[in-house]
């Protein structure tokens, strides 16, 4: 009887324009100028600690499934620092990797055989991996390693991802359960001008687990904006001046900007300061994480985010420029108050229950970040509500 069988497929360059404000990496363009701007891929970093936590749940007490992996920086590179001997599959011409690439390699690890194929990357990459892995039978898992991903295909965070795959191989093949989550993707182009419109490319087979797996990201109903206003007019209210004011993306910080009266982007980060006589003036608008961090360093600083519509996520979806260096600086000066969580009641309400999540690249800050965080609703309405490490 042979052992169970995973695949690894990484599309290297997944999110490498989150952090310096591309809001994505379609694209040889967005991913040239991601470069031009000090970006640093980190989607094999993501896989290596998918894998290690497949290793460590698995144990040492048996030996650790058989790792096929697509060839150097799609998969083999990874899977060698995570310490696996992995049967390379397929083969890699020379120059940037592409989205041909991603489907031709899945294909062909499918074909090689396996019982559960993971794929580090975003909802771009999901959508390659819907093309081929689509069929009935193949089970798939994704290791969040992009900007956006509104896929429900994805695990938490990459140690989430090793957790669920190692528990999904331990099972029997009989036992083994998978449910269609869908794949969703944005037109990237549309939403850096503020375009929020989401397709459905697709369905996957994911194994179930709940807790490991993120849910899609829900939009937000044209029926809050009532309520946006009233967020935005309590968080104005209490700003104080001589604090600089990092405000994350969403059309709920966007209220806050209109009551401001300053040009908030809806995708972007921008940061706000009000002067001595209470004036508020935009101090940067639509930056990345290194201009971010300087913006905020040795000086009093705060965070305004809100979180992932149905995910819950507030840190490492859709607002990467906000990195560890920024929260770190902002921690270490004004304490958590400085972290400004702001929530309609209808989108608290669609969490039911679960915790707001954190997924910020940097373990230690994230269980640093965890415990309770008090949430603006509404005009002097607050609630408190948890947060997790996903």
């Amino acid at each position: 009887m042979t052992g169970p069988r995973a695949a690894l497929v990484v599309n290297p360059i997944a999110g490498i324009g989150g952090r310096v404000g591309l809001a994505g990496s379609d694209g040889a363009e967005i991913v040239a100028e991601a470069l031009s701007r000090g970006a640093i891929p980190h989607a094999n970093d993501r896989a290596v600690g998918a894998l290690e936590a497949l290793r460590t749940r698995w144990g040492a007490a048996r030996p650790v499934p058989a790792l096929l992996a697509a060839p150097g920086e799609m998969g083999a590179d990874a899977a060698r620092r995570a310490g696996f001997e992995p049967l390379v599959v397929g083969a890699l011409g020379r120059g940037s990797t592409t989205a041909a690439d991603t489907q031709r390699l899945a294909g062909e690890l499918i074909a090689a055989g396996l019982d559960l194929l993971l794929f580090a990357g975003g909802d771009g990459t999901a959508r390659d991996i819907c093309g081929v892995a689509g069929a009935p039978g193949v089970a798939v898992l994704g290791i969040p390693a992009g900007v956006k991903i509104q896929s429900a295909v994805f695990a938490t965070s990459p140690a989430a991802a090793g957790d669920l795959a190692a528990a999904f191989l331990a099972l029997p093949p009989g036992r083994r359960r998978t449910s269609q989550r869908e794949v969703l993707d944005l037109d990237e182009a549309a939403y850096r001008r503020g375009e929020l419109a989401p397709r459905l490319f697709g369905e996957l087979a994911v194994p179930e687990a709940g807790r490991w797996l993120q849910a899609r990201k829900a939009p937000s109903p044209a029926s809050e904006a009532a309520a946006a206003r009233a967020i935005g007019a309590e968080v104005a209210a209490h700003l104080v001046a001589g604090t600089r004011y990092v405000l994350g993306p969403g059309s709920t910080l966007r209220s806050i900007g209109e009551r401001l009266g300053v040009a908030k982007t809806l995708v972007g980060v921008d940061v706000v300061e009000l002067d001595a006589a209470g004036r508020p003036g935009l101090v940067a608008s639509d930056v990345g994480a290194a201009r971010l961090a300087a913006l905020v360093e040795g000086c009093p600083a705060g965070v305004v985010v809100t979180p992932i519509g149905g995910q819950g996520f507030l840190f490492g979806r859709g607002n990467q420029q906000i990195g560890p260096d920024v929260l770190r600086a902002i921690l270490a000066r004004s304490g958590r108050d400085a972290i400004i969580v702001v929530a309609t009641p209808a989108k608290l309400a669609a969490l039911g229950g679960r915790p707001f999540l954190v997924d910020t690249g940097d373990v230690a800050l994230d269980r640093e970040l965890a415990g309770y965080l008090r949430v603006v609703t509404g005009r002097s309405e607050h609630a408190t509500y948890r947060v997790e490490p996903a």
